[in-house]
């Protein structure tokens, strides 16, 4: 390059990347430290640039900006219909296997299959309550069906009561008492008495036969009398034998609670009997669990146990007029003989004690058998059987539920003979059961609509709209004023490289002032393709950028004439 003329620049992008990496070299220190603030500057700038670059090259295709934002508003439609359309699957929980519970819950999710139903119920296998109540703890269930002494949780608020449990407590009928009602009466020989009393009349039919079994009993008796005359003390002793036996066996006989201690007690499996109900009942009567010998015992081998006198008793709960308790009568009768039951007389205190109990009178006949038991009113214990379900889920679904449930309790009813009478709890304030807020709203007809539910967010989104629109107008004001900020900072860069050029002491300074020169028309450059500059603003970047490249030239030529000036005076 011929002295005198200002240096071309490489082309302005590989100046900003050299001295983006730090490969400006030959340049002093503070040359090389504007450099790189500069450098700094410029590769924010050039990244906002070709963010915005990107956004108006894209915005310009109209035809496909119209399809993407039909595609989103089509996607957002859909994903709205979907999430409201879509079946809501409910985890159950329920055990043991073979319980009444579990028949409810295969019969609610046959209901709901063929009603097509939102609801979906996943059936979770426990082995009993305590097991489901884990079960809704760990979060493996959303529903469960517990009885009250588990399930009147704050945490597990009630959809539904499914049924009243009650406790039997059962005495097997003696086998010898069974055998000696079995044996057939001996007949008394009526070959001797061929005289008839005088005065009598041969009767004819049932009343001949109805005088001669009388007068035959009478003379049995007078010889029995006659009889025992002559055995004289010795029949004495045997009356007395003989109510020493009576009471002996009235003494063994089980009528009271206290009177389990030191028996043997089977539980029946399967049911909603657990040694810590059997535990309430003896503990109230003071007799400690362990002086007891439970042992449980599978309903398809009671009836084996009670034949084989390896129980005194037997536990059983559940609805009165159930399967459990039914079949657990029908074993412990024994030829044509029912067995014993063993009141709580004391129910209404153990009520009292503990809330999750009441006291129930059982009529005659309700347990069922051959004849029916109990023979008399019995006076025990009842616990409710709630459906139950997490207080966080769901309230229009848990609604959705308890309105099929309870439209549905006449069809699970039939399916469910004498096991499930679904009734509602109290919705009283003061009441002693928690009531899901879902099934709270479908018991006191309060469920709302889509409009009862977000027609107050639509009203004040109408209201909120023209809000958000003046914050986005104000915001694209300040995206315009920011831009003229932009313009105001480049011209001014501009005024300082001319200051900077005039005081320059070396021509490697004039070289580094041109490169930060480049750089600013390469700027310039990108805010003219994202911006549009009136006439004022092309002027002032023209008259700018005119006074840099005089400024620096005139500059370049005085440092240029006093090198020479040098190396003249150095060569004389």
């Amino acid at each position: 390059m011929p002295p005198g003329l200002p240096r071309r620049p490489p082309l302005a992008m590989k100046l900003w990347l050299s001295q983006r990496f730090g490969r400006g070299a030959g340049t002093d220190s503070s040359a090389s430290s504007q450099g790189h603030s500069l450098g700094g500057v410029m590769g924010i700038e050039s990244l906002e640039h070709m963010v915005r670059s990107r956004v108006r090259m894209f915005l310009r295709h109209t035809w496909l900006v119209t399809i993407l934002g039909t595609l989103i508003v089509g996607g957002l439609i859909w994903a709205a219909v979907y999430v409201d359309v879509r079946p809501t699957v409910m985890r159950i929980a329920a055990g043991p296997a073979e319980s009444a519970s579990v028949t409810f819950v295969q019969a609610l999710t046959q209901k709901f299959a063929q009603d097509h139903a939102k609801l979906q119920l996943q059936f979770v296998a426990t082995g009993g309550p305590k097991e489901s109540a884990q079960a809704m703890t760990d979060g493996r269930a959303d529903l469960a069906i517990l009885p009250s002494t588990i399930g009147n949780s704050p945490q597990w608020p009630v959809v539904a009561i499914l049924r009243q449990n009650v406790m039997a407590l059962i005495v097997p009928a003696p086998a010898v008492a069974a055998a000696g009602a079995s044996a057939p009466e001996k007949k008394p020989d009526t070959s001797k008495t061929t005289k008839a009393p005088k005065g009598t009349k041969p009767a004819k039919g049932a009343k001949a036969a109805k005088g001669a079994k009388a007068t035959t009993a009478a003379k049995s008796g007078k010889v029995a009398k006659s009889d025992d005359s002559d055995d004289g003390d010795d029949s004495g002793d045997g009356d007395k034998s003989s109510d020493s036996d009576k009471s002996s066996a009235s003494s063994n006989k089980l009528e009271k609670v206290p009177q389990l201690a030191g028996r043997r007690i089977g539980i029946v499996t399967g049911n909603e009997a657990t040694t810590d109900l059997l535990d309430v009942v003896l503990n109230h009567y003071g007799v400690p669990l362990g002086l007891v010998q439970i042992s449980l015992i599978d309903p398809k081998n009671l009836a084996d146990a009670i034949h084989a006198n390896l129980v005194d008793a037997i536990f059983v709960a559940g609805a009165a007029t159930g399967k459990a308790i039914t079949d657990a009568v029908a074993a412990a009768s024994q030829n044509g003989v029912a067995p014993t039951y063993i009141e709580i007389d004391q129910a209404d205190g153990i009520a009292k004690r503990d809330p999750a109990f009441d006291s129930i009178d059982i009529d005659a006949g309700t347990f069922g058998g051959n004849p029916p038991g109990p023979s008399d009113s019995l006076k025990s214990l009842s616990f409710a059987e709630y459906l139950v379900a997490r207080k966080s889920f769901n309230h229009d679904s848990i609604a959705t539920l308890a309105k099929l449930v309870y439209s549905s309790r006449l069809a699970l009813a039939a399916d469910m003979p004498g096991e499930v009478k679904i009734a509602a709890p109290s919705t009283d304030k003061d009441a002693d059961v928690n009531v899901h807020p879902g099934a709270l709203a479908y018991l006191t007809d309060d469920q709302k609509s889509f409009f009862d539910k977000y027609g107050d967010d639509i009203f004040y989104g109408l209201l909120i709209f023209p809000i958000f629109g003046s914050a986005i107008a104000g915001l694209a004001s300040y995206l315009r004023s920011d831009g003229r900020t932009r313009r105001l900072r480049l011209v001014q860069r501009l005024l300082d490289t001319v200051r900077k050029a005039h005081a320059a002491q070396s021509l490697e300074a004039i070289d580094q002032l041109q490169v930060e020169t480049d750089n600013l028309v390469v700027a310039i450059i990108h805010q003219a393709e994202h911006e549009e500059f009136d006439q004022g603003v092309q002027m002032s970047y023209s008259m700018a950028l005119e006074q840099v490249r005089f400024a620096l030239a005139a500059r370049r030529v005085v440092l240029l004439e006093r090198v020479g000036t040098s190396t003249k005076a150095a060569a004389a």
